[in-house]
């Protein structure tokens, strides 16, 4: 099932301290697994619950096979902390049409991510031949 698949990062909450004062620099980055491009969130400094709202479309051309990785990052001067993610089928947007949730991070102590979904079926043409 071929579609353009539309997510809004809208936050996070309760994300675990990373930096030495108890806060992090949280990014998200976004990726189909047989896709190629990745997208990125800006970096919200200094928070536990940062606030995005920010939208993404991916192009997908089998939905019902695919997965959506969504991870979670602190931001740091000399590199990035990897926090958690959440890997996702599309199985409910393909249903449902559009939808949000809250997912929880997976390999973090703690985290909630806020999405918003929404698929828009994209038909696949294919060559007629014409009679004449």
């Amino acid at each position: 099932m071929r579609g353009v698949l539309s997510v809004t990062v809208v936050s996070a909450e309760d994300l675990p301290p990373m930096d030495i004062g108890g806060k992090a620099d949280p990014f998200v980055v976004l990726y189909l697994k047989k896709g190629e491009s990745k997208k990125k969130t800006r970096v919200v400094t200094d928070t536990l619950n940062p606030i995005w709202n920010q939208t993404f479309d991916f192009v997908v051309e089998d939905a019902l096979h695919d997965l959506l990785m969504v991870e979670v990052w602190d931001h740091d001067t000399f590199g990035k902390d990897y926090i958690g993610r959440c890997i996702l089928t599309l199985t409910r947007v393909l249903l449902e049409g559009e939808f949000q949730d809250t997912f929880f991070l997976q390999g973090a102590k703690s985290g909630r991510l806020n999405l918003h979904f929404k698929w828009t079926p994209q038909p696949i043409y294919r060559d007629r031949e014409r009679d004449q």
